[in-house]
């Protein structure tokens, strides 16, 4: 069924794109053609893998921001147009990159065109960061078995999972999520020492990978590193400040090695950028409860 479907579609849009020397028409083309005539709709959902596995997106007319790009440039591929896949964090789109013409087509919107800053400032991607550039085949096929771990991690097999993160770090060597998502699958299992490489091999390639930095810092702490679990902490926040879970983690990273104050400081904080977190709200009582407790025990004993 995909391949006729494609076929079908690639027929359909052979006389609209044939010999079309203006980019802006073929885009708009594939997108009158696909989006509109041929309803296909956007899902953004990345948990259901039916809305990136192609042969469910023909079939169900909907797919997520990778199963409408995969869509895309199966029938370039078949055209050949010059479209090809982008990567930001979390989410990708297409780009028709040919004939003196660049332009984004960000599924989310309908198909519109997004300038590279308008994603710079949605994704927060500074000028330093391994993103937005134009990817090979190989590397959307990396993408797209990123996504598929991702998948399989949901569900609890992390074996998995990781063999198919291997397989997307061999396609795709910079992209940090592949290496950040088998450190979410190590750490499940247990695995901390191998996770806490797979956290640093991201952040050598996205120092600005903030879930990468309070993971790692999770982790040290958990060995009693406690400064470098700080400054990993410490580093998350000044990335997300408004993330209260991050900010939660640097609390109890302080008070892990006895700073309560600035750990109370911070569980502060974090509750008053998310005031329903009843474990964040628990944990700040019970911090304050033992500083308390402490700072009495002091007292009492200073008379002796």
């Amino acid at each position: 069924m995909p391949e006729r479907e494609i076929n079908r579609l690639a027929d359909r849009l052979r006389p609209e794109v044939a010999g079309a020397v203006d980019g802006n028409r073929v885009v708009d083309a594939f997108r009158r053609v696909l989006l509109v005539e041929e309803r296909f709709v956007y899902d953004k959902s990345p948990a259901d893998p039916e809305n990136y596995l192609l042969e469910s997106v023909l079939v169900r007319r909907k797919g997520n921001c990778l199963g409408l790009s995969l869509l895309y440039l199966a029938l370039a591929d078949r055209l050949g147009v010059p479209f090809r896949g982008v990567y930001v964090p979390s989410h990708c789109f297409v780009r028709y990159d040919g004939n003196g013409v660049r332009m984004n087509v960000e599924f989310a919107e309908g198909g519109a065109s997004w300038d590279d800053a308008r994603y710079r400032k949605e994704f927060r991607i500074g000028p330093t960061r391994p993103y937005l550039r134009s990817l090979s085949t190989a590397e959307v096929l990396g993408v797209f078995l990123k996504t598929m771990g991702a998948g399989y991690s949901r569900k609890g097999r992390e074996m998995d999972a990781l063999r198919l993160y291997d397989e997307a770090k061999r396609l795709y060597p910079g992209l940090p999520d592949a290496y950040y998502n088998a450190g979410v699958s190590l750490q499940k299992l247990g695995r901390d020492d191998e996770a806490i490489g797979k956290y640093r091999r991201a952040l050598s390639l996205d120092p600005e990978m903030a879930a990468s930095r309070d993971n790692l810092s999770i982790l040290l702490a958990g060995k009693g590193r406690y400064e470098e679990a700080i400054a990993e902490a410490r580093s998350a926040v000044e990335l997300e400040p408004w993330n209260a879970a991050t900010r939660g983690n640097l609390a109890a990273a302080y008070c892990g090695c006895g700073r309560l104050d600035e750990g109370i400081r911070e569980y502060r904080m974090a509750v008053e950028a998310d005031p329903e977190n009843r474990r964040l709200r628990s944990e700040l009582e019970r911090a304050t409860a033992y500083e308390k407790s402490h700072r009495g025990g002091a007292a009492a004993k200073a008379p002796r």
